[in-house]
């Protein structure tokens, strides 16, 4: 009777040194851990990439702005993971450099962190680098908003700005300045390195220009108009809004049509207002105040 351990006649030892597959598993098997292939360096950042596009908030009024925030993030951490050493120094106008721009951002990411409980939010570690640093604490933010409730999304927070008397807003509205923030400085990033400027989803577009056209009202300098202006925004993202430019609004005294995503940039102030193109009807003067104001709602 053949031994139960042998191998068509062969002992274990023997097949093994007689066969090159069985020779090649077992010497895999038996590498020392210090020469076990490391993974690539770049797995990580895609990974987590992969899943801040994927991840899907549970509830949905949260998913609302926890998505186009976390579509924005992936997309600026996949344009910082493709620049090289020297991209960092690019020259960049509002900011100084790509660098400068990206502490920028995590600067003001930092306000809403806090609030969020994010631990260490604005601290800056050294030697950590921006996009890393920039890159965790946007995904901890994002978690802890894709945690929280339609109640979280009603607590007031700061928004970012340049305002000496910082301006409260809900944490929906802040979430949405997020990514309208997110969206334009990495236009700014593709626009300094030659790369070609995104748009966000039409959706998302519109949820931008609707955050903006709120806060308009109060942007607006001079004295008070007791009327309301109808802003039409076409193409993707686009709709009707009509504002009431004070409490006893009584009838519509200018009707100002633009392209929506051109207008999220004039909001961002990436576009010079005197020369933004737009159709109006009624006031020409009250037409290019909105427009004027219109360019101070970005957040630098």
């Amino acid at each position: 009777m053949t031994d139960s351990y042998l191998y068509n006649g062969q002992s274990p030892d023997d097949h093994v040194a007689s066969c090159p597959d069985c020779s090649a598993a077992i010497a895999l098997l038996d590498r020392p851990p210090e020469t076990a292939v490391e993974p690539p360096a770049s797995l990580r950042e895609a990974v987590l990439s992969m899943a801040r596009r994927r991840r899907s908030p549970a509830v949905v009024p949260v998913a609302t702005v926890a998505v186009p925030y976390a579509e924005q993030v992936a997309l600026m951490d996949d344009l910082l993971a493709d620049l090289s050493a020297p991209d960092w120094e690019t020259p960049i106008a509002k900011h100084g450099t790509i660098r400068g721009v990206v502490e920028h951002l995590a600067a003001n990411d930092a306000t809403v962190a806090a609030f969020m409980g994010v631990a260490g939010a604005g601290v800056v570690t050294l030697p950590v680098p921006i996009h890393r640093r920039w890159r965790e604490q946007a995904g901890s933010l994002l978690q802890r908003v894709s945690a929280g409730n339609e109640v979280l999304l009603g607590v007031e927070v700061a928004l970012a700005g340049t305002s000496p008397t910082p301006v409260r807003a809900p944490l929906r509205q802040v979430m949405i300045q997020r990514t309208f923030e997110t969206w334009t400085h990495a236009d700014d990033i593709r626009a300094a390195t030659d790369r070609s400027r995104a748009e966000p989803r039409p959706e998302h577009v519109h949820m931008i220009a609707e955050f903006g056209l709120a806060m308009l009202p109060a942007a607006m300098k001079g004295p008070r108009r007791d009327v309301s202006a109808t802003i039409v925004l076409t193409g993707p993202g686009g709709g009707t809004w009509t504002i009431p430019l004070s409490p006893t609004s009584d009838h519509v005294g200018v009707l100002v049509s633009a392209d929506a995503v051109e207008f999220c940039r004039l909001m961002a102030n990436r576009l010079p207002p005197d020369c933004f193109p737009y159709a109006a009807e009624g006031d020409p003067a009250l037409a290019r105040d909105l427009i004027r104001a219109a360019a101070t709602l970005g957040c630098d």
